[in-house]
């Protein structure tokens, strides 16, 4: 399929990611994305996911099927040989600042493979339509399988999110990410905010 007939499609995924709720922005890497693997990076985006949902919803989240709002699309960079993911998260805590940073800790420590904290890219949105863009950018190449449909969920809505703020929350929270980590989290989540708001410019994620 061609750039062109590819175009409309990317638009429709845009217009329709527009048309959800989400105030995160972030991107997960491995160590080395060229080595990584698709199997095995797929198992290890899998079992984070399911880690997140837990965490945000214990139990209820097997039972109940309770799960972060989230789209995640797979990015293979310019050579098509730098696998990593790019995802839009509606936070299931008020602080979303908290929230990005037990993203990136419990991704940082979930692996061998996964990526250090200074290396992935997780912020409160600033531009959704900046976003979306971005999120979608390899469309033309990877067609709908840039969209990892198997990871993606949109059924659970704010107030029943909000139901599960309370301290068996936040000591889930703890218990996968220490003060240690948030704190280094937040470092990184600080000079990632900086960077962002001297360029403005997304494509620094790609780099490091």
């Amino acid at each position: 399929m061609t750039f062109e007939q590819r175009k409309p499609e990317r638009q429709a995924l845009i217009e329709h990611l527009l048309a959800q709720d989400w105030n995160v922005f972030g991107t997960l890497k491995f160590v080395n994305g060229r080595t990584i693997g698709r199997s095995s990076a797929d198992k290890l985006l899998r079992s984070y996911w399911n880690k997140m949902d837990r965490l945000m919803f214990g139990k209820a989240a097997e039972r109940q099927n309770k799960r972060v709002p989230r789209w995640c699309f797979a990015h293979e960079g310019s050579d098509s040989e730098n696998f990593h993911v790019h995802f839009a998260l509606q936070a299931p805590i008020l602080d979303v600042d908290h929230m990005c940073c037990v993203l990136n800790a419990v991704w940082a420590q979930h692996h061998a493979q996964t990526a250090s904290l200074a290396k992935n890219w997780i912020m409160p949105v600033q531009d959704r339509a900046a976003a979306a863009s971005y999120v979608t950018r390899e469309y033309w190449r990877m067609g709908s399988g840039t969209l990892l449909d198997e990871l993606c969920w949109d059924r659970t809505p704010a107030d029943t999110m909000a139901q599960y703020h309370h301290d068996q929350q936040a000591h889930r929270i703890t218990r996968a990410a220490s003060p240690l980590w948030l704190r280094q989290a937040q470092q990184a989540l600080n000079a990632q905010k900086a960077q962002y708001e001297a360029s403005g410019d997304l494509q620094m994620m790609e780099r490091g």
